[in-house]
């Protein structure tokens, strides 16, 4: 009967506040759904992708380094959250078989924006409208 006293619920409220945060926080014991799975992360390595394949096609467009960076280290920190370990996320980022099914996603992506394979100058063009737009991949890149 004592949690149906008004003045004693009232005590218990902060403690299951906490409880209700810590259930809907990611643990190391959570069932992990494995890193190509993560939606997040892997958006992020696509865009990644999408603005290295752009500055590589395009003679006047140059990758902004730093940002890239930062954002890579966002979603490896993205990553630890969601209870994966640096082994991890390090064997995800090398494997041969996952940079394939990011880049042709990115390339994907691209052509979804406009980008066509067989010229060239598309590149160029998507990518000084990303750059203009201020998209995810546009700022990751700078015109030269």
């Amino acid at each position: 009967m004592i949690l149906t006293n008004p003045y004693c619920t009232r005590t218990f409220a902060p403690m299951k506040a906490l409880l209700m945060v810590a259930f809907m926080m990611p643990s190391q014991g959570m069932a992990k759904q494995g890193l190509d799975k993560e939606v997040e992360i892997n958006n992020g390595l696509i865009t990644i992708s999408m603005a290295d394949t752009i500055r590589n096609a395009c003679p006047d467009i140059s990758a902004r380094f730093v940002e890239a960076f930062i954002f890579l280290k966002s979603l490896e920190s993205q990553a630890l959250t969601l209870g994966y370990d640096a082994s991890e996320i390090k064997e995800f980022i090398n494997d041969a078989d996952e940079k394939d099914r990011v880049l042709d996603l990115a390339q994907t992506g691209l052509t979804n924006i406009g980008v066509l394979p067989d010229q060239p100058a598309t590149y160029c063009t998507v990518g000084l409208a990303e750059i203009q737009a201020g998209s995810a991949i546009g700022k990751l890149l700078k015109a030269k």
